[in-house]
């Protein structure tokens, strides 16, 4: 009786042992795909170390109970038109302030927020530890392919299909556009989710679709703000060289002057609109298959 009852007992807590095991291997898939769908989903990503609670890096910002200033120790993505380095100090607006510490370190999942002196997110989504602790890691030490907001052959097919230019080249010069004042001097209309018109003057080097440009040269008009309505708009950097899917201009509705004359003004607004130079040889190898 004693040996069947320590049979039973030990058949039982194997099958508990055996139900936590499986337990876990289910939960962890679930973790995998939160975070490569946060990936996606977030404009910069990067770890740190918080250092202050309840406080802000710069005073634009406002303060409160959900605002902590983190110091950064690696950044695994942000758009090239953000100056965001090791060492510097962030302000995150975090969903649950009591999950950090002074001293805890997390990799932070975040859409831009403020912009000025500093750098101001808000909180997509967080893992405690670094990018090196939590993210399937490639030779290079950067997120696998699975982890990156990567686009694939069939979307970028699809995209450069739909576009008007497919160029590449290189930016000589980013600045401020400033759309005219209406004839009729009404004001102009200032959303939530304003785009704030920049202008990058892009040389090109040669045309993979779409027959001649005039001239040497065309304008790329993008939105410099990283609010949600325009996180996957390309931002661009003076001398950048890269791939441009180039759509005619029908969103800001006024065009540019170069020289006294109307110049040709374009978007690339969309996801895979303009990609590294590294990414040529595929390009040109997509087109061919068109």
């Amino acid at each position: 009786m004693k040996i069947s009852s320590l049979l039973l007992k030990f058949s039982f807590g194997g099958a508990c042992l055996w139900l936590a095991l499986c337990g876990c291997t289910k939960a962890a898939a679930p973790q995998a795909t939160d975070r490569a769908a946060l990936a996606g989903k977030s404009s910069i990503i990067f770890s740190g170390t918080v250092s202050q609670l309840a406080a802000t890096s710069f005073a634009d910002v406002p303060k409160s109970a959900q605002t902590i200033v983190v110091k950064v120790d690696s950044v695994e993505k942000k758009p090239a038109a953000v100056s965001l380095k090791k060492g510097d100090n962030v302000t995150v607006e975090v969903k649950d302030a009591s999950a950090f510490q002074e001293g805890t370190r997390a990799t932070f999942y975040t859409d831009g927020w403020i912009f000025g002196s500093g750098v101001a997110v808000k909180e997509l989504g967080h893992e405690l530890g670094t990018v090196a602790e939590t993210a399937p890691m490639t030779s290079a030490g950067k997120m696998s392919g699975q982890e990156k907001d990567q686009i694939s052959d069939q979307e970028l097919m699809d995209r450069m299909k739909t576009s008007d230019f497919v160029v590449v080249g290189r930016v000589t010069d980013v600045h401020k556009w400033n759309a005219p004042k209406s004839k009729y001097g009404a004001p102009s209309r200032v959303t939530e989710h304003e785009p704030d018109w920049h202008e990058a003057v892009v040389e090109v080097q040669s045309v993979l679709k779409g027959g001649k440009v005039k001239g040497n040269k065309v304008i790329v008009r993008f939105p410099n703000r990283n609010d949600v309505a325009w996180v996957n708009s390309p931002k661009f950097a003076k001398n950048q060289r890269g791939i441009f899917c180039l759509n005619r201009d029908q969103s800001t509705g006024a065009p540019a002057n170069a020289g006294g004359q109307q110049a040709n003004v374009y978007t690339c607004l969309g996801h895979g609109d303009a990609l590294p130079i590294s990414e040529e040889a595929r390009v040109r190898s997509l087109l061919k298959n068109q």
